[in-house]
C-alpha cells in the first residue's frame, strides 16, 4: 500500500474504536486499515456486531459522541475512563502510551490527504454532512415523524449555510432536485407529506436524497436494503446505481446483502470480531475467498447463484459454529480461532499479520496458503 495519502480519496490506518459498557470496554474496532480510491465503491460485510457501523461512525467523527451516551457510559468508572481519554488527547497520548485501554477512537483517517481525526469539531463539521455524508440503517429512527420530508431534506443545506447566503427558493429547488434524483415520484406534491405516508422503500430513497442534497464527494450507506422485500431492494439498488452514475460518487457500502455487493461494490472488506480479516476485489471475495471466516460467512449467507452450485454439488448449507466473540474480552490470537475448523496452536496465541498476499488482496490468516480450494 502506497505511503502517498493523496493516492486515495479515503485511507484508514490502524483504526481503533472502543466504547464503555456495564461489562467493561467494548473493543468494537481493532486495528482496521483499508483505502478507497476516488469514484470507487467499497463494501464492508460481516456478521452483526462485527464493527462495520462503528467504522463508519469513526470515519464520520461521531463515534465518541454516540458512545458516550451508550449503556453504562454514565457510571462513575466509565466517566473516569472518558475523562482519561480527554486528558490523554490533550497531551497527544494514546492507549499504548498509557499502558491501558481507553474508550474512543485512535488511528488515522485520511480524506484527500488530511487526517480527519486531527481536526477540531468545527473544521470536521465543514466536511461532515457536506463532502462526506451518511445514510443510516433505520428509516424509522432516522426520519422525524412530525416533520414533512421537504423540511427534513433541506436541513443539511440550512445547517451548512453559515453565511446566510441561501434563499428559500434555491433551497426548495435543490430539495426537489434531490428527491427527483432518487426517483421518488410526484415530488412537487409529495414533498409536503410526512414519513408515515411513504412506504419503507420510499423512506430509504428519502434518506438517500437527504445525503445527496449537499452534492457530496463521499457517501457511506449502512444496510440500505435491510428488511425490504425483493422488489423494493431492486428499486433501491437501481437508485444507488443512478446516483453513482450521475454524481460520480465515491461510496462505502455496509451490507450483508451479497447481491447488493455483487452489483454495487468493486472491492469488499470482510469483518469479524472488530477486525478486518480479508479485503479484495468483489469477484475474489465472493467466488475465491481465502480466509476461513469469509468462506464460512458466505456459506451461511449464500447468493442464489451460490445456492444453485451448492445443490449441484450435493453439499449442505451450514452455520458458523459457536457464537461471535465477546468484544469486552476478545479471544487471544486470531479473533476467529474458537470457531475455525483450520485452527492450530499459533492461531490461539498469535494475532495474524494483515498482509498483501497478491496485488490488492489483503488477508489476516496464519494458514491461508494451506487451506483447501474453495470450490463452490
Amino acid at each position: 500500500m502506497s505511503d502517498d495519502q493523496t493516492e486515495y480519496l479515503l485511507k484508514v490506518e490502524n483504526l481503533k474504536a472502543y466504547y464503555t459498557s456495564t461489562r467493561g470496554i467494548v473493543k468494537a474496532v481493532e486495528d482496521v486499515s483499508f483505502y478507497i480510491r476516488e469514484g470507487e465503491a467499497v463494501g464492508l460485510m460481516g456478521e452483526s456486531g462485527a464493527g462495520k457501523s462503528s467504522v463508519a461512525l469513526a470515519i464520520l467523527g461521531i463515534f465518541e459522541s454516540v458512545a458516550k451516551y451508550g449503556t453504562g457510559s454514565g457510571d462513575e468508572t466509565n466517566r473516569e475512563l472518558w475523562d482519561q481519554r480527554k486528558d490523554a488527547r490533550k497531551k497527544g497520548l494514546v492507549s499504548k502510551d498509557l499502558g491501558k485501554d481507553l474508550p474512543g477512537v485512535e488511528g488515522k483517517v485520511f480524506y484527500k490527504g488530511k487526517n480527519l481525526l486531527s481536526l477540531d469539531e468545527k473544521k470536521f463539521r465543514e466536511i461532515r454532512g457536506a463532502e462526506i455524508t451518511y445514510v443510516p440503517q433505520s428509516t424509522t429512527k432516522s426520519l422525524n415523524p412530525y416533520t414533512n420530508i421537504q423540511l427534513q431534506t433541506a436541513e443539511a443545506l440550512w445547517a451548512h449555510d453559515d453565511d446566510d447566503i441561501l434563499f428559500e427558493r434555491e433551497v426548495m429547488r435543490r430539495v426537489l432536485q434531490a428527491l427527483d434524483l432518487v426517483e421518488l415520484g410526484d415530488v412537487d406534491i409529495r414533498q409536503a407529506l410526512k414519513p408515515k405516508e411513504f412506504s419503507m422503500g420510499e423512506d430509504q430513497r428519502i434518506l438517500i436524497a437527504m445525503a445527496l442534497i449537499m452534492n457530496p464527494v463521499f457517501m457511506i450507506m449502512d444496510e440500505p436494503t435491510t428488511a425490504l422485500d425483493v422488489g423494493v431492494q431492486r428499486r433501491i439498488m437501481d437508485a444507488i446505481h443512478l446516483v453513482r452514475e450521475k454524481l460520480k460518487l465515491t461510496m462505502l457500502l455496509l451490507s450483508n446483502d451479497l447481491g447488493l455487493h455483487a452489483e454495487a461494490s468493486e472491492r469488499i472488506g470482510v469483518m469479524t470480531g472488530g477486525r478486518l480479516v480479508e479485503f479484495s476485489d468483489v469477484i475474489t471475495i465472493l467466488k475465491r475467498p481465502s480466509h476461513p471466516f469469509t468462506r464460512a460467512f458466505l456459506m451461511t449467507n449464500p447468493s442464489m447463484e451460490m445456492m444453485r452450485r451448492i445443490r449441484e454439488k450435493g453439499l449442505l448449507l451450514r452455520g458458523i459454529p459457536g457464537s461471535p466473540p465477546d468484544l469486552t474480552d476478545p479471544p487471544t490470537g486470531c479473533v476467529f480461532h474458537p470457531r475455525c475448523e483450520y485452527c492450530e496452536d499459533r492461531c490461539k496465541t498469535e494475532v495474524p499479520e494483515y498482509r498483501e498476499i497478491e496485488p490488492e488482496h489483503w488477508i489476516a490468516c496464519h494458514r491461508y496458503g494451506e487451506l483447501p480450494e474453495f470450490d463452490i
